[in-house]
């Protein structure tokens, strides 16, 4: 892959005319051994005069500074972003916080209500007629 990288690499400075007359060469050579290279290198070619061929667009003024922009908040707000952990992080611990506590308070209220029935499904049904504790 390093060497596709650098024949594409060397395709490009050929084609833009920068290499020495001794790189050229070996490269030319390289060419004329290689009808996959030389392929490769007709396709290179195409794109680039497609290319060329586009009309120029220009920015508009504030194109650059909208960029920088959303760069930077997309940065703030990205979950690896310092800001987004230090804003999450307190809202989640907050969250599971009141779930428990609104749970425990729950839980606290069903066992304040529930003793006298939890009392009275361990009696028989002679013991709860005789037992006053019991409200009916």
């Amino acid at each position: 892959m390093g060497h596709e990288q650098s024949s594409a690499e060397l395709m490009s400075a050929y084609l833009d005319a920068e290499l020495d007359a001794a790189e050229a060469e070996a490269f030319e050579s390289f060419l004329a051994e290689s009808p996959d290279a030389r392929a490769e290198l007709e396709d290179l070619r195409r794109v680039m005069t497609l290319v060329s061929a586009l009309p120029h667009v220009e920015a508009p003024e504030d194109f650059y500074e909208k960029l920088s922009r959303k760069m930077r908040r997309k940065q703030l707000l990205a979950p690896e972003g310092a800001l987004m952990g230090l804003v999450s992080l307190p809202f989640q611990v907050l969250s599971i916080v009141v779930i428990l506590t609104v749970a425990a308070l729950y839980m606290m209220a069903q066992l304040e209500q529930a003793p006298r029935g939890i009392e009275a499904a361990g009696q028989s049904a002679d013991e709860i007629d005789e037992d006053p504790d019991i409200d009916r």
